[in-house]
C-alpha cells in the first residue's frame, strides 16, 4: 500500500505530535515538578541556615559568657582562701579581734566546681565600720558575691550594730 503525499504529511505530523506529547509527558513535566520541588527545598534550607546562624551567634555569646565566668574563677583559685581574706579585710578596717565570726559551708555544684557560702557575723560595730568592711568586700574579685545582708541594733549597746553577711564564691574542685 502506497501512501500519497498528503497522507505521508499527515502521518509525519501525527508522529511528530505523538513524539512531542511523549517528550512533554516524560521529560518536561517531571523536570518542571523537580524544579518546583527544588525551589521549595532551597527556601526551606535557607530558613534552616538562618536558624543555624542565629543559634551559632547565641552559642558564641554563651561561650563568651562562660569564658568571662572562667576568668573570674581562675583568679579566685589563686587566692580563694576566703577566710584568710576576710581576716585581712577585718584588720584593714580596724575592727577588733572578737567582733568577727565566720561560718563556712561548701557544696558541690557539679564535678568541676564547688560553691562556698561563708556567713560573716559582725557584733558590736559602728555603721562606719560596717560600710568600710562591705566596701572592701565589694572591691574583691570573687566568682560570686554578697548573697544577703542583715543589719540590726546590738542587744547590749544601742549605739552599736550587728551585721550578718552571706558571701558566695565558686571555685574549681580540681585545684583543691
Amino acid at each position: 500500500m502506497q501512501l500519497m503525499k498528503r497522507e505521508k504529511v499527515i502521518v509525519a505530523c501525527g508522529a511528530g505530535l505523538l513524539g512531542m506529547l511523549v517528550v512533554v509527558q516524560f521529560v518536561v513535566r517531571p523536570a518542571r515538578e523537580r524544579i518546583s520541588t527544588l525551589r521549595r527545598v532551597v527556601a526551606d534550607k535557607r530558613d534552616v541556615l538562618a536558624q543555624i546562624q542565629i543559634k551559632g551567634q547565641d552559642y558564641r555569646n554563651l561561650e563568651t559568657q562562660v569564658a568571662q565566668l572562667r576568668s573570674m574563677v581562675v583568679p579566685q583559685q589563686e587566692s580563694r582562701r576566703i577566710l584568710s581574706t576576710l581576716e585581712r579585710i577585718r584588720e584593714e578596717c580596724g575592727l577588733p579581734q572578737g567582733v568577727l565570726s565566720l561560718k563556712p559551708t561548701t557544696a558541690a555544684i557539679d564535678d568541676k566546681y564547688q560553691q562556698t557560702v561563708v556567713e560573716v557575723r559582725l557584733e558590736g560595730v559602728t555603721l562606719a565600720q560596717i560600710v568600710a568592711f562591705l566596701s572592701r568586700l565589694d572591691a574583691l574579685v570573687l566568682a560570686g558575691g554578697i548573697r544577703s545582708l542583715e543589719v540590726r541594733r546590738a542587744d547590749r549597746d544601742p549605739g552599736l550594730l550587728r551585721a550578718t553577711v552571706q558571701l558566695t564564691t565558686v571555685a574549681h574542685t580540681t585545684a583543691m
